[in-house]
């Protein structure tokens, strides 16, 4: 048997059949939604400033039951890759502060409570409190 003439292809969607690949993939999809959905929430304010008709004309386009559907795949997919990013820096970022590294668990939960309580900031500068 000789070399192959051609390289191995592997099949198209290979990496559907193996969960961890499928996980990396959302993962990744997900961060670049998540650029997506900042221009959404980007263009709402956009809008927010052209006045209040302009305001309320998006935000009846975005009620339609399309975009609804739409902002809940885009959310969901924004949420999963947050948290899995959360589960995963632990690991590809080990954080050492003796000898051994945090376990990835407790990189999870700070990195949750930050991110909450960035959030709640965030909440709290637009609303003028909760």
């Amino acid at each position: 048997m000789g070399a192959r003439m051609y390289p191995w292809k592997r099949p198209r969607g290979w990496w559907l059949r193996n969960p961890r690949y499928l996980g990396f993939q959302l993962r990744e999809t997900g961060g670049v939604v998540s650029a997506l959905y900042g221009l959404i929430l980007l263009n709402m304010l956009r809008q927010l400033q052209a006045g209040e008709s302009a305001y309320t004309a998006f935000l009846d386009l975005m009620r339609s039951p399309p975009l609804l559907f739409v902002n809940l795949v885009l959310f969901a997919l924004v949420m999963y890759h947050a948290i899995t990013w959360f589960m995963l820096i632990g690991k590809a970022q080990p954080i050492r502060f003796r000898a051994k590294p945090i376990p990835w668990k407790t990189a999870f939960g700070v990195n949750l409570v930050l991110w909450l309580g960035v959030s709640g900031a965030v909440v709290y500068l637009i609303f003028g409190g909760f």
